[in-house]
């Protein structure tokens, strides 16, 4: 059910696909980060990427790769049914905008790991439009239940995301490793990582 403004590319771990999809996002919010990068740049303000508090480390894992600092990552506070409660969200977004820091994006669970927890993706989705952030989903363990007419209320908003993940790997008996990332930005994708050499050039 996504608009066909989203292409999709096929990665083995959605941990690959939230590191990608971070990326990205630090490309449509860092000016000229593939060039300049992040080091040294006094102008450039501490980033700030937001996820639940039940999010899947793999999140957390990004933002260090990427250079941005485990003190990047704001864990969101969870509600009693362990979802990210978006007024918590916008608050902390909030502080972090008066602190001179520079959100970029948030990483909303769809089916935790731990809970199968469904973090309110169109409240995020709103704060998201309001700030200007990248949206991802990480749908890797839920998202595919939504094939079940009963169940499609699981990716309701999800359409509104920069990016959103499922892995078929996990529900769809797919014999190996595969994650499909799927992109509205896919130009900042490839603005982030592509890189052809003479010699692929034919």
């Amino acid at each position: 059910g996504l608009p066909s403004s989203f292409d999709g590319v096929i990665y083995d771990t959605a941990s690959i696909s939230t590191l990608h999809a971070l990326a990205a996002a630090r490309e449509m919010k860092v000016p000229d980060v593939r060039r300049k990068g992040l080091s040294g740049r006094a102008e450039l303000p501490r980033v700030r990427i937001y996820c639940s508090e039940h999010a899947h480390s793999s999140v957390d894992k990004a933002v260090i790769l990427l250079g941005h600092g485990h003190d990047a990552v704001c864990h969101v506070p969870a509600d009693a049914d362990f979802s990210m409660r978006a007024d918590a969200l916008d608050a902390a977004i909030q502080r972090d905008l008066a602190d001179g820091l520079l959100p970029i994006a948030v990483v909303a669970t769809v089916g935790s790991t731990s809970t199968t927890s469904i973090d309110p993706v169109p409240a995020i989705a709103d704060i998201c439009d309001r700030y200007q952030l990248w949206l991802h989903i990480d749908a890797a363990y839920g998202g595919v239940a939504a094939a079940v007419p009963d169940r499609r209320f699981i990716l309701d908003a999800c359409d509104r995301a920069h990016s959103l993940v499922v892995n078929p790997h996990k529900w769809l008996f797919v014999p190996f490793d595969l994650s499909a990332l799927y992109c509205r930005r896919m130009d900042l994708l490839r603005a982030a990582f592509s890189l052809t050499p003479d010699y692929l050039v034919t």
